[in-house]
């Protein structure tokens, strides 16, 4: 993990243990080298360096080109690995570069759904996880990210912010999957429903 990577994890996690008593479980799960995907919900714009910073293993991932548009925050997300998606269209750069980082032995994190659901209920998932899944044959594991949708009135509330991580879909199961729009949406549904059990194991244990 390079340095500057690594402080800024130390920062984030600083402050969501001081103000929001974050809890993470199941970091076991992530395969401590090889190419990985961790496949989360997504609700809030601080998902990315909220997960990133509670995962033990530097993280790259895909954000809207939109973002990129203004030349400092743009410079700074691709410092800590943010790779421009053009959303809406079929972005085969993009998706080539997120396959090639998993083939080096990276880890990707990828939101199935595609984009923020604005109430937290999980929106049906997009073909662009399966797609590069396929593509790079490698573990996906299921994260779920809880009360980061206000956190702001979840400070008021004293709601802790909690992320858990399950154990990994492995590459057989991938095998066994066609290439093509069914073997996607399968990938997608399986993830999500594995982020749903997650969701409920979490809000049963009242954390």
């Amino acid at each position: 993990m390079r340095t500057h990577y690594y402080i800024g994890c130390l920062i984030i996690k600083l402050i969501l243990k001081i103000f929001w008593r974050f809890k993470r479980i199941g970091a076991e799960n992530i395969p401590k080298i090889g190419g990985v995907i961790i496949a989360a919900n997504h609700v809030a714009y601080v998902d990315p360096p909220v997960i990133g910073a509670v995962t033990p293993r530097e993280l790259f991932y895909l954000a809207k080109a939109e973002l990129f548009s203004n030349a400092l925050f743009g410079w700074l997300i691709k410092k800590y690995n943010a790779i421009p998606i053009t959303r809406g269209a079929f972005d085969r750069k993009a998706i080539t570069k997120a396959v090639e980082l998993l083939r080096e032995g990276k880890a990707l994190l990828f939101f199935p759904e595609g984009t923020r659901s604005r109430d937290g209920k999980f929106l049906e998932p997009k073909l662009g996880l399966g797609m590069i899944a396929l593509e790079a044959k490698v573990p996906i594991v299921p994260a779920y990210i809880s009360n980061s949708g206000n956190l702001f009135t979840s400070f008021l509330r004293r709601k802790r912010l909690v992320i858990g991580f399950d154990v990994p879909i492995e590459k057989n199961f991938l095998e066994e999957l066609p290439k093509d729009r069914e073997g996607y949406k399968s990938i997608g549904l399986e993830i999500m429903k594995k982020i749903g059990m997650i969701k409920e194991k979490i809000e049963k244990c009242n954390f």
